[in-house]
């Protein structure tokens, strides 16, 4: 394991898609993905919309269990946890180490990307 991804966890999800065609499609996208699922919950927080900073802490949850980025789901959860009892301090209290670790698991999963 890295720092914040599982390499065999990320290694096995890009196994079992196949062909190197759809190979890394899912962490590209997820790369990709990064910077708006972030500015979607910061979005949503800011209006206090919790019902889609629920959704939006769910997609980074799932796809990051997925991809065996194990410290950006706790984080994440974290934030979700605080999402579900409409705790906008709560929430606010993770958002920076959430991105911080958001932005390293991409540059991890880049990293990975190239190496094979």
């Amino acid at each position: 394991m890295t720092r914040f991804v599982d390499r065999e966890a990320a290694l096995g999800l890009l196994s079992a898609v196949g062909d190197d065609e759809h190979r890394g499609r899912f962490v590209h996208d997820f790369i990709n993905l990064w910077e708006t699922r972030s500015q979607r919950l910061m979005k949503a927080l800011g209006i206090r919309d919790f019902e889609d900073a629920d959704v939006v802490c769910l997609s980074i949850r799932s796809s990051s269990t997925m991809l065996g980025a194990w410290p950006l789901e706790a984080i994440a959860g974290m934030v979700h946890t605080a999402v579900k009892q409409q705790d906008l301090a709560g929430c606010m209290s993770h958002l920076a180490r959430l991105h911080e670790v958001g932005r390293h698991t991409c540059d991890e999963l880049l990293e990975l990307l190239d190496s094979l």
